[in-house]
């Protein structure tokens, strides 16, 4: 994989610029599990004793850790297949297909537009400009009239 794939070019994948930067595009900061993060003690009268609050932190932060290795190794390995498999269709979707297509469409919705365009200027242009002379004698006068003075017809 070369890094012109990423969004920043100087940014190699994690694996092999920094294996401790699993993120480097921060995409997951929303993310924010630790304990800390998650369980806090506001203030001392909420306090746990301290051994239990070790204890807390320590199963807390190893069966995280192991329930998120097994859900990666059982439904993430079998994800990623699907998801890689996914977007290989649609980046071979994109690539061999929709974009020859646009392209196709738009050389060929330029070359109507020739067609259109000389149409327009040999038939339709001369038409209004020949209606727009017999109409440009027209001329409409307003003119401000009282109310009191209309007569009403009875019936």
């Amino acid at each position: 994989m070369s890094s012109t794939n990423l969004l920043h070019g100087d940014i190699l994948p994690p694996s092999f610029s920094d294996p401790e930067n699993r993120d480097p595009l921060r995409i997951n900061t929303h993310l924010q599990l630790d304990f800390a993060n998650v369980i806090a003690e506001p203030d001392t009268s909420a306090y746990n004793f301290e051994a239990l609050h070790k204890v807390s932190q320590q199963i807390y932060h190893y069966s995280k850790i192991f329930i998120y290795r097994f859900l990666a190794i059982l439904v993430g390995l079998p994800l990623m297949l699907c998801w890689g498999l996914l977007f290989g269709v649609y980046t071979f979707t994109m690539i061999w297909l929709v974009a020859p297509m646009r392209r196709l469409s738009q050389s060929f919705i330029g070359e109507i537009g020739l067609y259109v365009q000389s149409t327009s200027d040999a038939i339709i242009a001369p038409l209004f400009r020949s209606m727009g002379k017999v109409y440009s004698g027209v001329h409409v006068s307003l003119a401000k009239q009282d109310l009191h003075s209309i007569k009403r017809i009875q019936v």
